[in-house]
């Protein structure tokens, strides 16, 4: 999950400029908010599936379901949130949730391997 944030520390100066220009302050407001939403979620739910794998993989399957849900309650919430402040482009916000959200996993998926021979990550060229 750490690569996910990696990526978002390349892509959040581009958005949060380009949204700003675009949209003014409150798109720049939205998209840095809306990334701070995405990080958290990939970075605790990384986490939370990572301490889940080393009970069971039953525990693995709790922690993945409970966590969306959970998740969706929290977006659902922020969402609500950023409503009530006038400073903040509710549009923006949604929109950059969803594709951040998409836009990152996408691409990670580049990086990982659906070889049986080599589970896991790509091995990196040397």
């Amino acid at each position: 999950m750490r690569d996910i944030a990696r990526h978002a520390l390349w892509v959040a100066p581009v958005a949060i400029l380009a949204l700003g220009v675009w949209q003014g302050i409150g798109g720049a407001l939205g998209v840095a908010l809306a990334l701070v939403v995405v990080l958290a979620n990939f970075l605790i739910t990384g986490a939370l599936l990572g301490w889940a794998a080393r009970i069971s993989p039953a525990m693995i399957m709790a922690v993945a379901l409970g966590g969306f849900l959970v998740w969706l309650i929290v977006i659902f919430g922020m969402g609500l949130l950023v409503e009530q402040i006038d400073a903040v482009n509710l549009d923006v916000f949604v929109v950059s949730v969803l594709v951040l959200h998409l836009g990152l996993l996408f691409w990670e998926m580049r990086s990982i391997s659906f070889s049986l021979a080599s589970p896991g990550l790509k091995p990196r060229k040397s």
